[in-house]
């Protein structure tokens, strides 16, 4: 049971910590030179991903419905962050191929590449739980005697991992298991607490939708990103200008993490924050098509260089009403 009180609480604080934006962007003469990152990031636009066909290796009377509305739901994921899809039936094709590579190690580098990185996904459980509940009666604060008919609770709980890996070498980028559930209850007096096909491929389909919706760890990985271009600063104070805008959904006061990444001596890359910002509320100025301008703190600006990630951090939730979401990403 949610404790809504503390979740409101917790929203309200966050809604709260909102700063101010600047009236203009940084004239180009303010521009300051900064060194180039070892390692330039590549913008989520120019990566491309492969979705393989969802995988149910139990009885599952839902198992249609459950694949076509997960694959839905990441596609629609990675579109939202600007990245490239593979078409889903060449991707259909692939997926022998693709999951052969990913247990030898090794994906075939002959040919055109396909995509930068594969998305393999298996449900682990969609289970359903009921109970019944016998008619039940109270006194209220006036006295009077209250009745709450018979009634059967149903309650799905979903699980499933999805990995994310790069292709060809077939590192595992991630992997996340992702979790929903839903319920409803019904006044009845039938103790077997009868439910049909209908009823229950809808608590499964919602059950799996929330997996996605709410999983913080998947919005993170697939969060649009695009390199720092530029570093100017003014009397409003350091900005700089990363390579994506309106056309990546950019709006004003979206927050942005930055990070540097080096290669080390054994050739892995490793990455380092740098700091965060906030777009600039400039709609006509500050957010162009290809780029935008972000609001940095001095601390941000004498580490960060052209070329750093600059990424999206994205909403855990769609809405400050959905407390469920709320309560989830916050830890309660």
């Amino acid at each position: 049971m949610l404790n809504k009180t503390v979740v409101a609480l917790s929203v309200s604080l966050l809604l709260g910590a909102c700063a101010s934006s600047p009236e203009n962007v940084c004239h180009p003469n303010t521009m300051v030179n900064i060194e180039t990152s070892d390692v330039p990031t590549i913008k989520s636009g120019d990566k491309q991903y492969i979705v393989l066909p969802i995988d149910i290796n139990f009885e599952e009377s839902a198992a249609d419905k459950l694949k076509a509305t997960l694959i839905n739901q990441l596609e629609t994921q990675l579109i939202n962050s600007g990245v490239k899809v593979v078409d889903r039936n060449l991707a259909s094709k692939l997926q022998t191929e693709i999951k052969l590579a990913e247990q030898s190690g090794r994906y075939n580098t002959k040919g055109v590449p396909i995509a930068d990185f594969a998305i393999i996904t298996e449900v682990t459980k969609s289970e359903l739980s009921k109970s019944h509940n016998e008619t039940r009666y109270y006194e209220n604060k006036d006295g009077e005697t209250k009745k709450i008919p018979a009634s059967c609770d149903y309650r799905v709980e979903f699980a499933a991992i999805t990995k994310v890996v790069s292709l060809p070498n077939m590192t595992l980028i991630k992997r996340i298991e992702l979790r929903g559930n839903d319920s409803f209850s019904t006044e009845t007096t039938n103790s077997r607490c009868p439910i049909s096909e209908a009823q229950y491929s809808g608590l499964a389909l919602a059950s799996a939708i929330e997996s996605i919706e709410h999983d913080g760890e998947l919005k993170e990985l697939l969060a649009p990103s695009a390199p720092v271009l530029e570093l100017r600063h003014c009397d409003s104070g350091p900005m700089v200008k990363i390579g994506m805008g309106s056309k990546t959904n950019i709006q004003p006061d979206t927050e942005v993490s930055f990070a540097n990444a080096i290669k080390n001596s054994e050739g892995e890359i490793e990455t380092f924050a740098v700091g965060e910002g906030d777009v600039v509320d400039i709609p006509m100025h500050g957010i162009k098509p290809e780029y935008s301008w972000v609001m940095i703190n001095e601390e941000t600006a004498l580490k960060i260089k052209k070329g750093d990630e600059a990424r999206i951090v994205p909403k855990r939730c769609s809405s400050y009403l959905d407390l469920e979401c709320q309560a989830r990403a916050i830890g309660l």
